[in-house]
């Protein structure tokens, strides 16, 4: 049959469907994957009658080389049940990325509440001074609610106010009163120190550590006449002389701790042990592990907030962290908040001048020392100024939890009550993420304690009735 022939049996065939000519030998390799031809039968030119065949789409879905499938389309893989366990982790990075973004704006802040200062120091460049004016205040509202407590200026008083200092005299008179009272015991003591808690707010008291100071140190700040006043430069650039002065106040400065210091610091945290941002360190590893623990949280925290890696960290930067880290441990030691508690209790008690009563710590019920690290604006009042400035650093909050027993001096076995003090502290460093302040510069509070009395159960007083009777 000729090719003609063959060419009008077909057209006259007309509607036969289509056969697929058999695979070559080259092909024979793929009969199993390649898929069959399919000719739809309706009319091409009705796109409204197209359908799909989902048997066919997953069957040559199936057929795809893996390179080519999407993760989300296997529905062995659990697309949705990984997104869902995405979701904790993306939330998490979300609040870490607001409060990068927070952070980073109150840094812009300060150093645009520093520029303004400066402009209106200078009356070359003042301008429009009651604008600034306006601008700063509201920068410095802003500040306040970014700092919280870190800017309250009630923390930095470096003396307790006179009315103040009234009001707790006037408080702890009365309970002196009735320890001298020896008509009866120390019932009339324990009557009147009941009483007292009972009508403080949450039964807590709370004991500044300025109050054990009789007058202002030295150093404090003095108070100027109007005549030198108006011979002195602006406010501000008194602040940044005062900041830059070598030779303020020794509590303006990173310390330089003496071998003394560090040996009687070492003591103190091998027999104790920390929580470094909900992290436990045990003393036992010795001072030099919790030393690099503190730095290496420092050095984290740093690094996270200004987006980079600890590994990054400048060498001067790192540097003055090592002396950070030393400086946070020994202000957060026993002997310095155990030593703030002890004092304060014993004048709230007793005044130093009775000894009707004993306070021994209670070792056994001692919490880790708890160290609270960020980044943030803070205030901070420079040498030689009555008002403060707004900085910008590493923030750190020291919390040591101590109790002790009132015991009776003539019996230290007769175990009067238990006190639960929680001594307070704060420390900042600048440590040169601003122009403004030395890398060695710091805030270091006087700090306070928050003392709360616990009543002895009547099970004690029970046991306490029957071993005195047993010794009579």
């Amino acid at each position: 049959m000729g090719v003609d022939e063959a060419w009008e049996e077909w057209e006259e065939g007309g509607g036969a469907p289509l056969i697929a000519p058999a695979p070559s030998g080259r092909h024979g390799q793929q009969e199993d994957t390649a898929p069959d031809v399919m000719i739809p039968t309706a009319d091409s030119g009705d796109c409204s009658t197209w359908t799909w065949d989902m048997a066919e789409l997953e069957r040559e879905m199936r057929t795809l080389p893996s390179s080519c499938v999407p993760l989300v389309s296997d529905a062995s893989n659990g697309g949705e049940a990984a997104l869902l366990a995405a979701a904790p982790g993306l939330a998490q990075d979300l609040h870490a990325s607001g409060d990068r973004l927070r952070t980073v704006q109150a840094l812009a802040q300060v150093t645009r509440l520093h520029l303004l200062a400066a402009r209106v120091s200078f009356e070359a460049l003042s301008g429009a001074e009651s604008e600034t004016l306006e601008t700063q205040a509201a920068i410095t509202e802003k500040l306040r609610e970014a700092a919280g407590e870190w800017g309250e200026r009630e923390h930095l008083r470096m003396t307790l106010a006179p009315s103040e200092r009234q009001q707790l005299e006037e408080l702890t008179s009365v309970l002196h009163q009735a320890l001298h009272d020896e008509s009866d015991g120390l019932t009339l003591f324990q009557d009147v120190l009941e009483q007292l808690f009972a009508g403080l707010p949450d039964q807590k008291l709370t004991l500044p550590a300025t109050w054990v100071e009789k007058a202002a140190s030295a150093n404090s700040v003095a108070a100027e006449t109007p005549e030198e006043s108006a011979k002195t430069l602006p406010l501000y650039l008194q602040q940044l002389l005062a900041i830059s002065n070598e030779d303020t106040r020794s509590d303006s400065r990173v310390p330089r701790l003496t071998e003394a210091q560090i040996f009687q610091d070492a003591k103190d945290i091998a027999r104790d042990e920390l929580l470094i941002n909900g992290e436990r360190v045990e003393g036992t590893r010795g001072y030099d592990a919790v030393v690099d623990a503190l730095q290496h949280e420092l050095e984290h925290v740093l690094a996270q907030q200004v987006g980079k890696s600890p590994e990054q960290t400048p060498m001067a930067v790192s540097n003055a962290l090592q002396a950070v880290a030393m400086a946070v441990l020994h202000a957060s030691n026993r002997t310095e908040s155990g030593g703030s508690a002890y004092e304060l209790l014993g004048k709230f008690l007793s005044n130093h001048e009775m000894d009707r009563v004993l306070l021994r710590p209670a070792s056994a019920r001692a919490a880790p020392l708890e160290v609270h690290m960020d980044v943030g604006p803070y205030l901070e009042l420079p040498t030689g100024s009555k008002e403060p400035i707004w900085a910008f650093g590493l923030r750190v909050k020291l919390v040591a939890e101590t109790w002790y027993l009132v015991c009776d001096a003539e019996d230290p076995s007769t175990e009067l009550y238990e006190f639960a003090t929680s001594f307070c502290n704060r420390l900042a460093f600048p440590v040169g993420l601003t122009p403004f302040h030395p890398l060695d510069n710091m805030r270091k509070d006087r700090g306070a304690v928050v003392v709360q009395l616990a009543l002895p159960s009547p099970e004690d007083g029970d046991q306490q009735q029957h071993e005195e009777e047993g010794r009579q």
